[in-house]
């Protein structure tokens, strides 16, 4: 799964091309959706070839066939190019082969123009945009597939824009997802998952759904064995998320929910294979910024989390970090920034009495700070973080969530101001003692850059997701061996 001394290695969960490096990624992918990715670079690497008319064989650029031709004849290393247009779903794609670890099966952008998937069938549980298998059946649902670069609207009637049960091995990346009755990725009894630079926006509004997250991993299973990390969530930019169910319970940025389907209700059954969730920018949804139910090791690094838990009917406690029933959990380095508009709106929430192994590390609060006291309070520090030019939300009033400014629109406004006190005084994650060596190892891969790639280095740590300006210290130390799970 992780691979050589950076994030983006060939054999790694992430593929060589599936992410862009640089300060200008989300103004660049903002620029190229603007204008159809007009000169956008064409991708190189393709086998198969799929427009929204189809009509050839898939062999070249001039004889494109449909999505669904293109699966049908894909096999292991297959790189499936969508060339640029408007592709209409009345009903579920349903992914049905797989790749293989050497020999990844890829849905990607071709680089014409835009890639646009549209929903235009019915509205009701089930009818998800991109289906990977079904829950009751892990291990045996598709594995080692990609997607990347798609342009997803459910038009407030499809459940999920990404949907995995019993799969392991996927990836999704550098997507955008909005306007989905539900999650914009949602899993159930998966493993090995990558979730990295996607923008999540305006999803859970359609009355077919509710109970979900922008991204939502549910009941992760153990593919294997592995101790180091299993599944990342990082660099993502989700707003605007809202849960319509009767209870108003989630419409979170992101969670973490449940070791299994039935009966894990209490902390003795989170058991959970180690994830990371890294360099996210989470602002103005209904529910949390980030939670952990009901489950076990889990990292949260660097997060930059904005005014969350606006939805004033929401029936749990409306904080940016939260873990309930939990345990070995870590949280480093984040930005909590409160809301404060109605009661229990905390930075910082911990089910103190129902977790256990629940470690902080130089996080930083404003607003409205902690509803626990910690066995060490010098690890939080309550500051302005001082954001460049962080959203307006109201003081009061309904339907706040609904008014989450477009991630297209805030830009780098959540990125830190020069004077900002969130500046150098962040630690490097893989020093803290007490990690398990596998653990340890593998957030040296990955923790080394920011949401832009801009790299980090002790001493000159920045807190939340953004790193101000690159530091002096490499991306990553030398010699590092790669390990593939």
């Amino acid at each position: 799964m992780i691979s050589g001394d950076s994030m983006i290695s060939g054999d790694s969960m992430i593929s060589g091309d599936s992410m862009i490096k640089g300060r200008g990624f989300w103004c660049l992918l903002v620029l190229l959706m603007a204008i159809g990715n007009a000169g956008a670079q064409l991708a190189s690497d393709c086998t198969l070839y799929a427009s929204p008319a189809g009509g050839g064989n898939g062999a070249s650029p001039s004889a494109p066939t449909t999505l669904g031709g293109a699966q049908n004849v894909s096999s292991p290393g297959d790189v499936i190019c969508m060339m640029g247009g408007n592709y209409s779903l009345g009903s579920t794609f349903n992914v049905t082969h797989s790749g293989t670890s050497s020999a990844w099966i890829v849905y990607k952008a071709y680089g014409d123009s835009a890639v646009n998937v549209n929903w235009n069938g019915p509205s009701g549980p089930g009818n998800t945009m991109f289906r990977i298998g079904q829950e009751g059946n892990f291990p045996n649902g598709p594995h080692y597939v990609e997607f990347n670069g798609l342009n997803l609207d459910g038009k407030n009637l499809a459940t999920n824009g990404f949907s995995c049960g019993s799969a392991h091995h996927l990836r999704f990346l550098n997507n955008t997802v909005k306007n989905t009755g539900g999650a914009g990725i949602a899993a159930i009894e998966c493993d090995y998952l990558k979730s990295d630079h996607n923008i999540i926006f305006h999803n859970g509004y359609a009355p077919c759904c509710g109970w979900t997250s922008a991204i939502s991993y549910n009941s992760n299973q153990f593919f294997d064995t592995y101790a180091g990390l299993h599944s990342i969530i990082s660099n993502n930019i989700l707003a605007g998320e809202f849960d319509l169910s009767t209870n108003h319970t989630d419409g979170n940025g992101i969670i973490l929910d449940l070791s299994c389907r039935s009966g894990c209700t209490a902390l003795a059954s989170a058991h959970t294979p180690p994830l990371l969730i890294m360099n996210n920018v989470v602002y103005m949804n209904g529910g949390k910024c980030i939670i952990a139910n009901i489950v076990s090791d889990f990292y949260v690094i660097n997060n930059t989390c904005y005014k969350n838990g606006l939805d004033l009917l929401l029936t749990s406690t409306p904080s940016e970090h939260a873990e309930r029933r939990s345990k070995n959990g870590w949280f480093v380095n984040n930005i909590g920034y409160a809301w404060g508009g109605q009661s229990g709106n905390y930075s910082y929430d911990s089910d103190a009495s129902g977790s256990s192994s629940i470690s902080y590390f130089d996080n930083m609060w404003f607003v409205v700070g902690l509803d626990f006291t910690p066995s060490d309070p010098s690890q939080f520090s309550k500051q302005d973080p001082l954001f460049v030019n962080p959203p307006v939300v109201k003081s009061s009033g309904g339907g706040l969530y609904a008014d989450a400014l477009n991630p297209f629109q805030l830009g780098d406004g959540l990125a830190l101001q020069a004077t900002s006190p969130a500046i150098h005084k962040g630690i490097d994650p893989s020093t803290i003692a007490g990690l398990a060596p596998a653990i340890a190892s593998d957030l040296k891969r990955y923790v080394y850059s920011d949401i832009h790639g801009n790299s980090r280095a002790a001493g000159s740590w920045d807190l939340g997701a953004y790193q101000l300006s690159a530091s002096a210290g490499p991306n990553a130390p030398t010699g590092l061996t790669a390990v593939v799970n």
